[in-house]
């Protein structure tokens, strides 16, 4: 991911704000009123999916040498449904916000925006390289991912990071965690093993659009492990 992360997702989620129908929102009959608080609270949202991808991506822009066993892709389809929306970025280039993963020496940076039908949005981020201390790179991530939420969206934590195992990831480590943002809920989850580092963070938007379900974090952790299954390739 480069530091000129487009702003996708956020077009993307205000698009399905007005997907809600003309019937609006409460007993008002104003569909204007009710379009205008889809929109606004899907860009919030999806804003804050925004600055994760571009603070991950930060956080791997830095070149190494060592030859990575696996390398990171931004296939067009994840975990059977989800679609690639616009192309997926590949960086190599300067660090964002002089911030490094300690432990990790990165060859190349990849992040992509996913959509499944008109509520599920998706944003991958990660990089491949070298990683010498998987679980540290992970609590690293969502330790300044965290910090900078709250600075720029005043998005928080809700309850505690928590570490999953689902039955189609072998990689080292994989955590989820909770944030919300007014009445928006998104699910970041990250992974690391000796060659990767990458996250999923993915919301799901009433039918409606003015809010978001109610986060699931043993789902998402299983989602995870799935498009990483899919974005991982053997390196060459």
């Amino acid at each position: 991911m480069s530091d000129s992360q487009p702003g996708g997702i956020p077009a993307a989620a205000q698009d399905t704000g007005g997907t809600g129908g003309s019937s609006g929102t409460g007993g008002s009959g104003s569909s204007g009123s009710g379009s205008g608080k889809r929109g606004r609270n899907a860009a919030m949202a999806g804003g804050a999916l925004v600055v994760v991808a571009a603070l991950v991506g930060g956080y791997f822009l830095f070149g190494g040498t060592d030859a990575p066993r696996h390398r990171l892709t931004t296939p067009k389809t994840l975990a059977g449904e989800y679609q690639r929306d616009g192309k997926g970025e590949k960086g190599d280039g300067d660090a964002f916000d002089n911030k490094k993963v300690p432990g990790m020496t990165s060859n190349a940076d990849v992040s992509a925006e996913y959509k499944a039908g008109a509520t599920k949005k998706l944003q991958l981020g990660g990089a491949y390289g070298s990683v010498t201390d998987p679980r540290k790179a992970v609590d690293w991530v969502f330790e300044q991912t965290g910090k900078s939420l709250k600075t720029e969206t005043g998005a928080r934590a809700e309850g505690r990071l928590r570490k999953f195992s689902p039955s189609a990831f072998d990689g080292d480590v994989l955590k989820c965690q909770e944030y919300k943002i007014s009445n928006m809920s998104l699910a970041m989850c990250g992974w690391a093993d000796s060659s990767t580092v990458g996250t999923v963070s993915s919301m799901i938007l009433t039918s409606d659009g003015t809010s978001t379900k109610p986060v699931d974090l043993k789902s998402t952790a299983e989602l995870a492990a799935k498009v990483r299954k899919d974005a991982l390739v053997t390196a060459d």
